[in-house]
């Protein structure tokens, strides 16, 4: 594990998700376990394949910096983590991770951390690597400032994401506020419902502007959420008589004590039916009650405000005008001239 450091902070490298892991899980799972589902849930995930696939030359390049306060004694303090990750479809934009509330961000506390966390940074990639950086806004800002003025990257004039990061739990989940209709399914998808998942998926990609997807690229996808017991359908009925896929939920991070719901999209045939919101309730349900965890968690777009209404409904805090305790906004943002990835 190399670092470098000043008198008072560390940078260190990780190139294995066990090593990094190992370094600081134990610091993150008693207090922090959602803010870290960013990240933490894929390492874990790649942690279990690691060594077969360093034998075969087969995995992409992946690692973590981890940044920590030294005291003159020598105890260590986790501030933030850096992931520089992958997927089946591509690069995942940076993440970081705050061990730290989003309150303490301040320029005083950020700013040599991320300046030396870049410099690291760019030991290890090329800047065309770096075409977003997603995490909590404060730390997003400081990021894109300080690597602007490092790089010359330009970021993009729009941010990619600006949204709400919620939680629910069993204290805030809600009922359902009437019965499933007659004839509407809800339940994990099977490999029966690939193709059409996969419609859902690409036109979800397609929405956000920034990662589109095409049909193979969307159906590869849903696949692979589909077997690894990832994705919910809901089926419904039109007024013509045709079977629909409603809406579909994805759950793909998950760890002892949250999972997140990372994608909800409704097929246009079939929104202001409640499709979504029985879907989302069912699938916060099933791993609130069923799964036995702590919380659920998702991200709302500022700018979306059906969706929040309906993860309101469900009992997602912090939404609607309403406070609560861990309530955060997380802001992306890209740059031009890079080396686009998928997430």
């Amino acid at each position: 594990m190399p670092s470098i450091s000043s008198p008072h902070i560390q940078i260190s490298t990780h190139t294995t998700a066990a090593d990094v892991l190992a370094a600081v899980q134990h610091v993150i799972l008693p207090h922090r376990e959602r803010e870290a589902n960013i990240w933490m849930p894929h390492a874990r995930k790649i942690s279990k394949t690691e060594n077969s696939h360093q034998a075969t030359g087969s995995l992409p390049k992946q690692f973590w910096l981890s940044v920590w306060t030294v005291t003159r004694s020598g105890t260590r303090t986790l501030d933030l983590v850096l992931a520089c990750t992958a997927n089946q479809l591509g690069d995942y934009p940076i993440f970081l991770y705050s061990n730290v509330p989003a309150s303490q961000l301040t320029p005083t506390f950020l700013n040599q951390r991320i300046s030396l966390l870049i410099e690291r940074l760019l030991e290890l990639v090329s800047p065309t690597r770096v075409f977003s950086v997603f995490s909590p806004s404060a730390l997003t800002s400081a990021f894109v400032s300080s690597w602007t003025r490092r790089t010359g990257s330009i970021p993009e004039i729009d941010p990619f994401y600006a949204a709400k990061f919620t939680t629910c739990t069993k204290k805030t989940i809600t009922p359902a506020p009437a019965p499933l209709p007659a004839g509407d399914e809800m339940r994990l998808a099977t490999a029966e419902d690939a193709e059409r998942a996969a419609t859902l998926c690409k036109e979800f990609a397609d929405d956000s502007v920034y990662f589109p997807l095409s049909y193979p690229r969307a159906l590869k996808e849903a696949r692979e959420m589909i077997r690894n017991r990832q994705l919910w359908v809901y089926y419904t009925t039109l007024a013509s008589g045709q079977r629909e896929l409603a809406s579909i939920v994805a759950c793909t991070r998950t760890t002892e004590n949250v999972a997140a719901i990372t994608k909800v999209y409704t097929n246009p045939l079939c929104r202001s039916r409640g499709c979504a919101e029985r879907l989302v309730r069912r699938v916060t349900n099933f791993w609130l009650n069923e799964a036995g965890r702590q919380s659920v968690v998702l991200f709302v777009a500022h700018d979306n405000a059906p969706a929040e209404k309906v993860y309101h409904r469900v009992g997602f805090q912090g939404l609607q005008g309403c406070t609560a305790e861990g309530v955060e906004d997380w802001l992306e943002v890209g740059f031009v001239n890079t080396d686009r990835g998928h997430w």
